[in-house]
């Protein structure tokens, strides 16, 4: 049972590059929505592997619509959880009593593993039934695992189970007969008595004789070479003779319980163990939508339509990553990606928000891409099917080719994955060159993405760029190119993004202001 891929999916995925995971900050993401290394592990792999099939990503936004909207089934499949977590954890195990060789422990953990399998299945069959689902996928496990429940076999291996864990519970302590050698050494020991009580030594005395015994020698041998006293474990020669007489009873009084057993070792709890990873990721998600809709922060599931090319209609839109940040007062916005209009040139001044409008449109657009819900009031269209990124990179990494070279191996990467279901985020892309070189590169990078059908948000302070939108809607290409500017209202950052051309500053006066180094910020320096 897969509640990850659609009946029938070729299970087809993009894999993210290192540096949209990094650029987008989605390793960030994962650690604020999971609550351990497993969830976080499972998250990571479903957030960087985005479906190819629309089909699939329609699937997966179903089932969380169920785990969203019933927090009671949720709470509810919690609990399940840790049953198929510790299933899983077992993995083949049972495999081992085929051996010739049989331990008594290999028994009793298979018996045990039998054991969590049953109330596993019995407790997501009673979930799923009692709540309602209508999901194709919830439907469909509940109809899989209802099928293996109400079967005869089930029920036999049902009473078998707890017939012989109800024996098992009644061996509460054993008499063990030994025969010592004249300086009291264990020469044999006799027989085994298993009984369905706890036995009391008549001796007392004698158990803090060797406990003292034991201090002693323990505080001896570490005194002498000045370490603090700790006690060490001391072999007991008695229980050494014991284990393979009680190991010895044990096998011929349980053959029975060995006989039980295997009829159920081809058992297959991987209809259980398969729902994991899934439902952990649907878990997590519906726990982390109820933190933001405590905050009051708006979320909504994505309408996957088919379309002839890649769409998307967002309204309120906004960076998760300002929620984590303690952000109180979150600006939101509207973005729209259809063929006629994928080719956005971004301008503004520094602090007005490019970087954190352009991130939040890649974040949202790989959590609609995995079926998840998005942070937004409503999300409609057909999401990428992989998104690539070209953010400004740690200087320490340049040293082979100088930040213009490093750009231009990474641009050339980008630019041989690109197609029309792709899309490309650049921030600040040639910024380190000449207004005139950077002008002429950033103009033969967009015409080859036009020409592509590739959506893109080119965040730029080279704002002749944004003026030669005429000349460049004339390139070949069904999209064409927007102006976006950053808004700015009696001289405040609204944060807000507009249809606009860009402000009047040089691209030298922007570089200025953003390291500082205009006569008045020099100036004005203390």
């Amino acid at each position: 049972m897969d509640v990850l891929f659609a009946k029938n999916s070729d299970r087809k995925t993009v894999e993210l590059k290192a540096e949209t995971i990094k650029d987008l900050a989605l390793q960030e993401i994962v650690d604020n929505i999971s609550e351990s290394e497993g969830e976080m592990l499972i998250l990571r792999d479903i957030f960087t592997h985005i479906p190819i099939n629309t089909e699939d990503i329609r699937y997966r936004s179903e089932i969380l619509r169920d785990f969203l909207e019933n927090e009671a089934m949720t709470d509810e499949l919690y609990e399940a959880m840790s049953l198929i977590r510790t299933l899983k954890d077992y993995g083949s195990s049972k495999l081992l009593t085929m051996n010739t060789e049989h331990s008594l422990y290999i028994l009793l953990e298979h018996l045990r593993e039998l054991s969590i399998y049953v109330q596993a299945t019995e407790s997501i069959v009673s979930t799923l039934k009692k709540h309602k689902v209508n999901s194709r996928g919830l439907k469909t496990v509940l109809e899989q695992l209802q099928a293996i429940v109400e079967d005869d076999k089930f029920e036999i291996a049902k009473k078998d189970i707890n017939k012989m864990l109800k024996d098992l519970s009644n061996v509460r302590g054993c008499f063990v007969g030994v025969n010592f050698t004249p300086d009291l050494n264990v020469e044999q020991v006799t027989s085994v008595e298993f009984v369905p009580y706890r036995i009391r030594s008549k001796y007392k005395f004698a158990e803090l004789a060797a406990f003292f015994a034991n201090v002693n020698n323990s505080a001896a041998a570490t005194n002498s070479i000045g370490k603090p006293w700790a006690p060490t474990r001391v072999i007991d020669p008695l229980l050494v003779s014991m284990t393979p007489q009680i190991e010895k009873h044990l096998k011929r009084n349980m053959i029975k319980m060995k006989m039980v057993m295997n009829k159920y070792v081809k058992l297959d709890s991987s209809s259980i163990t398969e729902l994991y990873e899934g439902f952990t990721y649907y878990l997590c998600m519906a726990r982390f939508s109820r933190r933001l809709k405590k905050e009051g922060c708006t979320i909504c599931l994505p309408e996957i339509v088919d379309t002839d090319g890649i769409s998307l209609d967002i309204k309120d839109l906004y960076n998760i990553r300002l929620f984590f940040a303690g952000e109180k007062n979150i600006v939101k916005n509207d973005f729209s990606f259809s063929p006629e209009e994928n080719l956005f040139i971004l301008t503004g001044p520094n602090r007005g928000g490019k970087t954190i409008i352009e991130q939040a449109l890649g974040i949202i657009s790989i959590m609609a891409s995995i079926g998840s819900f998005v942070t937004a009031s409503s999300c409609k269209g057909r999401p990428f099917h992989n998104i690539l990124t070209h953010f400004p990179i740690d200087e320490n990494l340049t040293i082979n080719y100088g930040r213009l070279g490093e750009e231009a191996v990474r641009i050339k990467e980008i630019v041989n994955e690109a197609d029309d279901k792709t899309l490309i985020l650049f921030n600040e892309t040639y910024s380190t060159t000449s207004a005139a070189d950077g002008l002429y590169l950033s103009k033969d990078l967009l015409r080859v993405l036009k020409e592509y059908g590739t959506a893109v948000i080119f965040n730029t302070h080279i704002h002749e760029v944004a003026r030669s939108l005429d000349e460049m809607n004339q390139w070949d290409g069904k999209s064409r190119f927007v102006s976006l500017v950053m808004e700015i209202k009696d001289n405040v950052n609204t944060f807000h993004v507009k249809r606009s051309d860009p402000e009047s500053k040089s691209y030298a006066r922007n570089i200025a202001e953003k390291y500082g180094i205009t006569y008045e910020q020099m100036k004005n320096r203390e």
